[in-house]
């Protein structure tokens, strides 16, 4: 494949797949109007393609849905070794996403403010329920509830370059 063409990997876009279950009905209908019957983990698909299943979800059955699939990601996507604690994991989601995802498709940034508290900044285009649900889902992983507050002002589901949200713990 080309490494200048956007491609999602297949593990993190099955994510969607473990969050509602293979027989769920929501599956087999978002799958059927993509054009598929399953997704293969190990395959590299389409960037576009692959938010827009994203984007669907979000239409056909809403936001809280769609970070329900975000907090399965870090059960489904790859992630770089050493994640041993909520800071670590936060820490990773940026080079987590660059395992997943390959092309000019945006990044993710964390800085750690302090023992408790991170800011997390999202640059990838999908929508912002997923990433909430990411940061959710890698936080519960290692033991701890966040409190995940969306900037004000940004936000990409309504057009803006990046998303921003601070984090506690």
């Amino acid at each position: 494949m080309n490494a200048e063409k956007p491609e999602y990997y297949g593990a993190a876009l099955n994510s969607f797949v473990l969050a509602f279950g293979e027989s769920d009905h929501i599956v087999q209908k978002i799958l059927a109007d993509a054009g598929i019957d399953r997704i293969e983990p190990d395959r590299w698909y389409d960037y576009d393609w692959s938010i827009g299943i994203y984007e669907r979800i979000a239409a056909e059955v809403g936001p809280a849905a769609v970070a329900a699939v975000g907090r399965q990601m870090i059960e489904a996507a790859v992630f770089p070794p050493g994640i041993d604690s909520v800071q670590t994991v936060l820490m990773s989601l940026g080079p987590a996403f660059r395992l997943n995802a390959r092309g000019p498709v945006g990044d993710i940034f964390c800085t750690i403010e302090d023992e408790h508290s991170a800011t997390v900044v999202r640059t990838q285009r999908g929508p912002c329920a997923l990433n909430i649900g990411i940061i959710a889902g890698s936080c519960a992983r290692y033991g701890a509830k966040a409190l995940i507050e969306h900037a004000p002002g940004e936000c990409q589901d309504q057009g803006a370059p990046t998303c921003t949200y601070h984090v506690s713990w």
